[in-house]
């Protein structure tokens, strides 16, 4: 307890040191819910109630770069949570996150906020097969978060703010290693917020503007580990190359398309041990596949939330459908340096996580 309390203490002096553009609050949350039984397999995990506790430091965006202003001046959250399952097959969840709190309504002492969020989820007692083969939602100590809250915020005066909301946090592996059913919780909080740093006024302060680009390139190069059957156990190296160019439409979107190069050794070796292939004549041993992409790009500052929509053009395994989507991150952290995190998923059944670098043109 002495070490947490110390740590906090660290990041409490460090925020003021060099963090006195925005107004900093420290919020705590009581967690109470349900786990979701989102299909059939999962109905025997999905009995208990979990409770847990979050803390987190709220950063509340102010308009100083354009690009808060355009989304209503949100709030960013940097948090971590704990959370008991009350099952012993489960056991707990440590969750450390990153989220943004978009304004859906204000008032003169209320508002309305939706989060979206992710990061890391620690698990306690994931998945194994000799001692805790009944766990089929999570099977890897560290998974991926998404999270999403609404929360109606009551302030009480100038430091203090009421924070209730319902979330649902969902954390799965991305197929790194089966079995991925993932684990889905909602929740009813009971949080607070206390403001622990107030903003120091500038003369003169410029607002910094969003950089409007009318065409860019980039290439990517990502990859990672996955598993795509039980009979395939052993998660395999895959890596892609995409190469995309986008169009700067306004100062939230770009769109664009683009052609992505998949090399799956875990799609190589679920073909090699397809019985039905091996004994049919036209048996296919290229993995490869390439496709082509749409997307769209919203974008914070230097951050951007991608989505796109793939299409097969080679795909001579066919195992999966034609069509697949990905979700993800890009931050521009250099004029041509990026890195990128992602989810590319075929409808609701995800294929990877990707983590990966890329440079714009």
């Amino acid at each position: 307890m002495k070490r947490f309390l110390a740590i906090l203490l660290f990041i409490i002096i460090s925020l003021s040191a060099h963090a006195q553009k925005y107004d900093w609050y420290l919020n705590g949350q009581i967690i109470k819910g349900f786990i979701l039984k989102h299909n059939q397999y999962v109905s025997h995990l999905a009995v208990s109630n979990p409770s847990g506790i979050e803390l987190s430091f709220q950063q509340r965006l102010n308009g100083r770069r354009e690009w808060e202003s355009l989304y209503n001046k949100p709030i960013v959250n940097y948090g971590l949570s704990y959370y008991n399952l009350r099952n012993p097959k489960l056991g707990h969840l440590i969750v450390g996150a990153a989220n943004m709190d978009l304004p859906i309504s204000r008032k003169e002492n209320t508002a309305l906020y939706f989060r979206i969020g992710t990061g890391l989820v620690y698990s306690t007692n994931p998945y194994d097969r000799e001692t805790n083969n009944q766990n089929n939602m999570i099977s890897t100590p560290i998974t991926i978060l998404l999270q999403t809250r609404l929360t109606y915020e009551i302030n009480i005066n100038d430091k203090i703010n009421l924070t209730p909301n319902l979330n649902v946090t969902h954390a799965s592996n991305g197929a790194q290693r089966a079995p991925n059913r993932g684990i889905n919780i909602v929740t009813a909080n009971l949080g607070m917020s206390y403001k622990i740093i107030s903003r120091v006024e500038e003369k003169n302060e410029d607002i910094k503007l969003v950089e409007e680009i009318p065409y860019q390139i980039y290439f990517a190069f990502s990859g990672g580990y996955n598993t795509k059957t039980l009979q395939v156990r052993e998660p395999r190296p895959f890596f892609n190359a995409i190469l995309f160019g986008q169009k700067y439409i306004n100062k939230k979107s770009d769109i664009g398309i683009g052609l992505d190069y998949s090399h799956n050794l875990s799609l190589k070796s679920q073909i090699q041990q397809n019985w039905f292939r091996l004994n049919n004549d036209e048996e296919i041993k290229d993995f490869r596949r390439v496709a082509l992409l749409i997307g769209h790009e919203l974008k914070f500052g230097k951050l951007g939330f991608i989505t796109q929509l793939g299409v097969y053009i080679y795909d001579p395994s066919a195992i999966n459908m034609p069509v697949y989507q990905r979700y993800g991150l890009r931050y521009q952290f250099h004029d041509h340096l990026m890195a990128i995190a992602s989810l590319k998923t075929h409808a609701a059944t995800a294929e990877q996580s990707e983590f990966g670098i890329g440079w714009r043109f």
